[in-house]
């Protein structure tokens, strides 16, 4: 039973707002938006930053949606609840609570929804209002400005752990799928140690040759090899008075994790073809995607390394399972591309829809490359047809045909050509830019400056 103040006999503000299903926004009694979030700002097609600065009567008069519940709350003072239709196609059930003062006026609005499109649940749309208005005003954003999405319950944990395990030079043991994050975990638990001035080295065991580990991590004297005149510093000694961070340690061969062993229990590193060993204080993460206890017990990795580096694990779950990280990624990856390429692109609640119901088995790295292609090839000149067919010259022959007075000279077919074929090439890296780069044998910023100059072409020209 909730409890009430025992003077007044009513509810405390605290104790009403921690009771709401998610947030949309919180205004003053004139409608001006002192709280929100990306979900809200994806649904009309803004930035969050823009957003906060706004009114909600703004809004309406700006056509983002049709009609404010806020506003009816403050005007009768009473719980209002209605079906919103934004701009952008999102269908949200959402309730307006006036909170009042003493003599009764209105002090707060509190606006929520625990529905999107009304036919299924927001997911974790539950999580506590007061929650959400910590995050806004900077006392519970651990992640903020980190690189570090955590909105789910599952990566406010992990966030919580890593600000409490910063401090110690413990070692730590990151489990997840590829592309869950694990590099951006160690580089924020990096930041918030007291080895934050220090470098922060990471090393790619399964990107490394067999035979090239030993000298990658530990260097090597001069004459090593022959005509070698000068010395290799290992990766483990650059890494001192910092953090050492071995991605997909999983890899690692049999007889470089002896070595590596060695070096964990003597805090010392030996070049290879040197006499002296050489005092390291570096803290060593580890990741991987694999189940390294099975590989222990086939044999595959050294059991007592596998304690060694194991003493807090840390295990983050997959995209498809934080639906909520999923909103702030999307939100945080839109606005970083749209800044990155000059671009205005607003999401559509159909893409949405479509966003949360894929099982996303690359994770974030497998959504930042879809919203970049979606970022850099959006545009209304050529329908996904033409598109699809974009290799095709006669598909091509009829595009021109019917866009001739835009195609006049040389130099536009030539750009339209080839923005269409890029964008072709796009498709067929998951519209990964630096992938299509090295297909296409051109630095990246080539690539989106031809599709800049396609649309330039085949933008509507003004009289």
């Amino acid at each position: 039973m909730t409890k009430r103040n025992k003077k007044s006999g009513k509810r405390t503000i605290d104790e009403i707002i921690g009771e709401l299903p998610s947030t949309l926004f919180v205004t003053d009694p004139n409608g001006n938006i002192l709280i929100s979030n990306d979900f809200t700002a994806l649904t009309i097609g803004v930035q969050l930053e823009d957003l906060l600065k706004a009114n909600v009567q703004d809004l309406v008069k700006a056509g983002y949606y049709g009609h404010s519940i806020t506003m009816e709350a403050i005007q009768s003072k009473q719980k209002v609840s209605k079906n919103i239709i934004t701009s952008r196609g999102f269908h949200i059930f959402s309730t307006a609570i006036p909170i009042l003062d003493k003599d009764g006026e209105v002090q707060l609005v509190v606006t929520t929804s625990n529905e999107f499109k009304q036919e299924h649940t927001y997911y974790e749309a539950n999580v506590p209002v007061t929650q959400q208005i910590n995050k806004q005003l900077g006392e519970a954003a651990a992640g903020k400005g980190k690189g570090i999405v955590a909105e789910s319950l599952a990566m406010k944990q992990i966030i919580k752990v890593c600000n409490q395990i910063a401090s110690y030079d413990s070692k730590v043991l990151i489990y997840g799928e590829s592309g869950t994050g694990k590099e951006v975990i160690a580089k924020y638990i990096h930041l918030k140690s007291e080895k934050w001035k220090g470098p922060f080295i990471a090393i790619n065991c399964a990107a490394i040759a067999p035979a090239g580990f030993e000298y990658e991590l530990f260097g090597y004297e001069k004459g090593v090899f022959e005509g070698q005149a000068e010395v290799k510093t290992g990766m483990i000694e650059i890494a001192n008075d910092g953090v050492l961070f071995l991605d997909e340690i999983a890899d690692l061969p049999l007889e470089m994790q002896a070595k590596l062993l060695r070096v964990l229990e003597n805090q010392e590193v030996r070049r290879v073809g040197g006499i002296t060993n050489i005092p390291i204080n570096c803290r060593v993460i580890s990741a991987t995607s694999r189940d390294l206890w099975s590989m222990v017990k086939k044999g595959l990795f050294r059991e007592d390394l596998y304690y060694r580096i194991n003493v807090i694990p840390i295990h983050i779950p997959p995209l498809r399972n934080r639906k909520l990280d999923l909103v702030g990624l999307i939100s945080s990856f839109i606005a970083s591309f749209n800044q990155m390429y000059g671009k205005k692109y607003v999401l559509s609640a159909e893409e949405f829809d479509k966003m949360l119901s894929q099982p996303w088995h690359g994770n974030a790295r497998e959504l930042r490359n879809y919203i970049e292609r979606l970022v850099v090839t959006e545009y209304m000149g050529i329908s996904q047809q033409e598109e699809d067919n974009v290799a095709d010259w006669y598909s091509i022959d009829h595009f021109i045909e019917k866009n001739k007075h835009q195609l006049s000279t040389l130099k536009d077919f030539t750009a339209v050509a080839e923005g269409r074929y890029i964008k072709k090439v796009l498709k067929d890296c998951y519209g990964n830019g630096t992938e299509a780069a090295k297909k296409l044998s051109v630095d990246r910023s080539v690539i989106y400056r031809k599709l800049k100059k396609m649309e330039e072409v085949l933008a509507p020209k003004t009289l």
